[in-house]
């Protein structure tokens, strides 16, 4: 469930730190009074958080005809799937090619 920022409609509240932030399904209408206080409300617009697996990209990658590289340790990458390019990268590598 997304969490949705409210803030007061005319005035500022005294009794709430300006914005509150509410756990609400997406199938829930927008609330009109604040459920501190009782002032008049609207929502605002503020920040998306989305969450992907990286998993499903990586095999999706693969089945699609890209190849996927995964940190291995600190400047070296190695290929999880795809056939296309070496089997390991090197920062080394990486930095020859765009010279």
């Amino acid at each position: 469930m997304p969490i949705y920022e409210y803030e007061p409609v005319d005035r500022e509240c005294l009794m709430c730190p300006g914005r509150i932030e509410v756990l609400q399904a997406i199938s829930e209408e927008a609330l009109t009074l604040c459920p501190q206080c009782g002032l008049q409300v609207s929502r605002v617009i503020s920040r998306a958080s989305i969450q992907m697996g990286m998993g499903n990209l990586i095999e999706t990658a693969g089945k699609n005809g890209f190849t996927a590289y995964k940190k291995a340790e600190s400047g070296i990458y190695e290929r999880v799937t795809g056939s296309e390019g070496p089997e390991i990268l090197t920062r080394d590598a990486v930095d020859k090619l765009s010279d």
